[in-house]
C-alpha cells in the first residue's frame, strides 16, 4: 500500500511582471518530490497565472483577499481543509503573514502545520519600524523617513536624488527626480496604501540571503549577489557567493528577530566603507527560490520536511558560483477552466484536459 502523500497549501500564485513566490515554491517542491506530494494553491483572483499550472499544482481554490477580515479568511481555508485535508501551509505573501501568525495555534489544532514567525518578529521588520529595530541592535541601515507630502518632502536639505520609495508591505521604486518621486508616491499609495517611505541610496554591491530559521538561528541559507536587474530594480539574475560578512550580517538580523521560518534578508555592502547595510527583511521565501534546487540547496523542501517532522541529513551548502537567470513561461489553458474556477471556487488541475 502506497504511503499517503503530504498535502501542502501555498499562496502567492501570481507570476507576471513582479512575481510572487508561490509558483516558485511549488516548482522547488515538485523538483524534490515529483508526484509524491499534493500541492494545492490558494488564489485570491481567478486570473493569477499559477492557477493554471497543472505541472505544479494539483488543485486551486479561490480564497478572500489577504486584506479580508481574519474570520472570513480562516472560514474559507477551514472549509477547504474539510474537503481537501492540508498537512502543511506555507504562506507566501507579506500582506497575510501577520494574520496567519496570530492564528497559528488554531491552525495547529486543526492539524495544519505552518512555518511562520511570531507576530512580534513580523512587526519588528515592518519597513517603517526597521530603522528603530536596526539602531536598537547595532545594525547599519540607510536613512529612512516617512514621506508626508511628495510635493515638498525633497525640499529638505538632507534629502536629494536618487533615492528609493517603498510601500508599507512591498515594492520599491528608484526615483531620479521630483517628477518621478511624485508619480512613484501616488503609484505606491494606490497599490499598497500608507505610509510611503523614502530611503537613501547606499552605493555598493547588493546581496540577498534566503534562510530557513528556527528560534533565531539559521538552519540553512543561500547567499546570492545580484547580477542582472529588471527595469523595476528586481533581481532576475544572480550568482551564489561565499561572502562571510554578508552571512554574518544576516545572522545578526535573524538572531535579533528570534525568527522562525523562511525569510530573505536584503543587504548592500557599501563600497567606501565595506560595511553591510540592511535594506529590508522579507518574511517569506523570495520569488527566485524556484532556482534553489539547481543551486544545490532546496530550501522549500527542507521547510516541508521540518514541518512534517521528517528525518533529514544536514543540508548541503549551495554551490558557490552557480548562477540563475529568470525566464517567463507561457501557460495554455481553456476558457472553460476559468469559468469552472469562477463558478465553483475550486478546480482540480490534475483532471484538466487541454
Amino acid at each position: 500500500m502506497a504511503e499517503p502523500k503530504p498535502v501542502v497549501a501555498l499562496t502567492g500564485l501570481e507570476g507576471r511582471d513582479n512575481p510572487y513566490p508561490g509558483v516558485a515554491i511549488a516548482r522547488a517542491l515538485r523538483a524534490a518530490r515529483q508526484d509524491r506530494v499534493r500541492i494545492i494553491g490558494f488564489a485570491y483572483d481567478p486570473t493569477l497565472t499559477g492557477n493554471f499550472r497543472s505541472d505544479l499544482f494539483d488543485a486551486v481554490y479561490l480564497t478572500p483577499l489577504p486584506g479580508a477580515p481574519a474570520a472570513t479568511l480562516k472560514k474559507r481555508i477551514f472549509e477547504i481543509h474539510d474537503q481537501d485535508p492540508i498537512d502543511v501551509f506555507l504562506p507566501a505573501l507579506d500582506s497575510e503573514l501577520a494574520i496567519f501568525s496570530m492564528h497559528r495555534e488554531e491552525f495547529t489544532k486543526r492539524g495544519i502545520q505552518m512555518s511562520v514567525p511570531s507576530p512580534e518578529a513580523i512587526k519588528a521588520r515592518y519597513k517603517q519600524r526597521l530603522p528603530g529595530f536596526a539602531e536598537k541592535h547595532g545594525i547599519f541601515t540607510p536613512e529612512t523617513e516617512v514621506v508626508t507630502s511628495p510635493d515638498n518632502f525633497w525640499d529638505q536639505e538632507a534629502w536629494s536624488f536618487p533615492c528609493y520609495l517603498k510601500g508599507p508591505l512591498a515594492d520599491a521604486i528608484k526615483v531620479e527626480n521630483l517628477a518621478e518621486a511624485v508619480a512613484g508616491f501616488h503609484r505606491l499609495v494606490s497599490r499598497w496604501g500608507y505610509p510611503v517611505l523614502a530611503q537613501k541610496t547606499v552605493n555598493g554591491e547588493e546581496f540577498d540571503i534566503c534562510a530557513l530559521a528556527q528560534s533565531g538561528r539559521s538552519l540553512a541559507s543561500i547567499c546570492i549577489k545580484k547580477t542582472v536587474l529588471n527595469d523595476a530594480g528586481k533581481a532576475i539574475g544572480a550568482e551564489v557567493v561565499d561572502t562571510p560578512g554578508a552571512l554574518a550580517a544576516a545572522e545578526k538580523v535573524i538572531s535579533a528577530l528570534d525568527w522562525d521560518g523562511p525569510l530573505e534578508v536584503e543587504l548592500v555592502r557599501e563600497s567606501s566603507s565595506g560595511r553591510y547595510f540592511l535594506l529590508e527583511v522579507n518574511a517569506r521565501f523570495p520569488a527566485w527560490i524556484g532556482a534553489s534546487p539547481g543551486l544545490g540547496l532546496n530550501l522549500p523542501d527542507l521547510a516541508l520536511s521540518l514541518a512534517l517532522g521528517e528525518d533529514r541529513a544536514t543540508p548541503a551548502a549551495a554551490r558557490v558560483g552557480a548562477r540563475f537567470l529568470r525566464t517567463s513561461k507561457t501557460t495554455i489553458s481553456r476558457v472553460e477552466d476559468l469559468g469552472r474556477l469562477l463558478s465553483a471556487g475550486a478546480m482540480q488541475l490534475s483532471s484538466m484536459d487541454l
